[in-house]
C-alpha cells in the first residue's frame, strides 16, 4: 500500500450558489479546501495510507476542518492545535463566460501561517513513502518556508521521497518572489510537478514543452518531473525519456482541486508501479473526474479511475 504524508493549510470554503456574486448572496455552501489536504484525501480514497500535518485554531472551525478530512480515512493525529490566531477562510463565486471564477482569500494571521518548524513531529515522515507539499505553503510566511525546508531535510534523512507541486498563486506572491524562494527548494525534490504556465512565468523555462521539461529536469535533477498541460494533457520525464498522455473530454462542474487530484493520482500510481506512463494516466483520469464534482475534496474511488482508463483503452483498440 503506497503511503503519503502532506503538509499545508486547509481553510473553510464558502461557495455561492447558482452563479451568484458574493455581494448578492444570501447563503453559501460550506466546505473545506486546501491543496495538501485535497491531496491526502484523494490519496486515501485511492486506497493509500495518508496523513495530513497542519496547525489549526482549536475552535469549531478548526474542528470542522479536521473532521471533514478524517472522514476520508486520513490520519490527522499530527495536527498542531493552538488557542491563538485564526482559521483561514476563502470565498468562491462561479461564473459563466465571459465571467470566470473569482476567489477571495481571508487567511491573514492564520494559525498555519504562524507555524514554527520545531512544532512539527517530523519523525512521522519516516513512516511514509513520500512527503508532499506545494508552493502555496512556501508562500504563506517565512516560518512556513523554513518548515518546508526542514520537512524536506528530514524526509531525505529518513529516505522518504519528496513530492512538490509548484502550485503558484498570484494572489499570494509575485512570480519573482516565488522563483527566489522555490529555486533553492526544488533542488531537493524527487517528484516535481508544475503547470506549463508556472514553468514559464515562475521558473522561467522557455521553448517547446519538450524543451521545458528537459530544461527543468536538468536544472533541478528530480527523479521524475511532470508538466501538466491543461486541455492538452500532461507529460513527464525520467532518466531522459519523455512520456505524454492525452486529456479526457470533460464538462466542468468545479475545477478547483483538480490539480491536487492529479498529483494524488500520479504519485499514488508512481509509488505503486514505478511506471511513469501509467502514473500519468492515473493523474489525468483523477483530474478529469475531479472536474465533475463540486467542492475541493474528490469523492472518487479507485474503481472509477480504473473504469475511466480502461474505457479509453478500449476505445483506442476499437479504432
Amino acid at each position: 500500500m503506497p503511503s503519503a504524508v502532506s503538509f499545508g493549510e486547509t481553510m473553510i470554503r464558502f461557495s455561492t450558489k447558482n452563479f451568484e456574486r458574493i455581494e448578492q448572496a444570501r447563503e453559501f455552501e460550506v466546505s473545506i479546501g486546501g491543496a495538501e489536504s485535497n491531496f491526502a484525501i484523494a490519496f486515501a480514497r485511492l486506497g493509500g495510507r495518508s496523513a495530513w500535518i497542519s496547525k489549526l485554531t482549536d475552535n469549531p472551525l478548526g474542528r470542522l476542518i479536521v473532521n471533514r478530512i478524517r472522514e476520508h480515512g486520513v490520519d490527522v493525529s499530527n495536527v498542531i492545535w493552538t488557542k491563538e490566531y485564526r482559521v483561514g477562510l476563502y470565498f468562491i463565486e462561479f461564473g459563466r463566460k465571459p465571467r470566470g471564477i473569482e476567489v477571495l482569500y481571508d487567511r491573514k494571521n492564520s494559525a498555519f501561517a504562524n507555524i514554527q518548524p520545531h512544532e512539527v513531529n517530523w519523525d512521522v515522515l519516516a513512516e511514509y513513502d513520500v512527503f508532499h507539499t506545494t508552493g502555496i505553503t512556501v508562500s504563506l510566511s517565512e516560518s512556513c518556508r523554513k518548515s518546508v525546508k526542514m520537512g524536506i531535510t528530514k524526509a531525505k534523512e529518513f529516505g522518504t521521497k519528496v513530492s512538490f507541486d509548484v502550485n503558484y498563486r498570484a494572489k499570494l506572491w509575485s512570480p519573482e518572489e516565488a522563483f527566489k524562494a522555490l529555486d533553492v527548494i526544488l533542488k531537493g525534490v524527487d517528484i516535481l510537478i508544475v503547470t506549463k504556465e508556472d514553468a514559464k512565468s515562475v521558473l522561467l523555462a522557455e521553448g517547446s514543452y519538450e524543451d521545458i521539461v528537459r530544461e527543468l529536469y536538468q536544472r533541478y535533477d528530480p527523479e521524475v518531473l511532470v508538466l501538466t498541460l491543461g486541455s492538452e494533457g500532461a507529460m513527464a520525464i525520467k532518466d531522459g525519456r519523455i512520456y505524454r498522455v492525452k486529456p479526457y473530454p470533460i464538462e466542468v462542474v468545479d475545477r478547483i482541486g483538480a490539480g491536487d487530484a492529479f498529483d494524488a493520482g500520479f504519485v499514488y500510481r508512481y509509488l505503486e508501479k514505478q511506471d511513469v506512463k501509467e502514473a500519468l494516466e492515473w493523474g489525468i483520469a483523477m483530474a478529469a473526474l475531479a472536474h465533475t464534482i463540486p467542492g475541493d475534496p474528490v469523492y472518487i474511488v479507485r474503481d472509477e479511475v480504473r473504469r475511466l482508463i480502461k474505457g479509453r483503452e478500449y476505445c483506442e483498440i476499437m479504432r
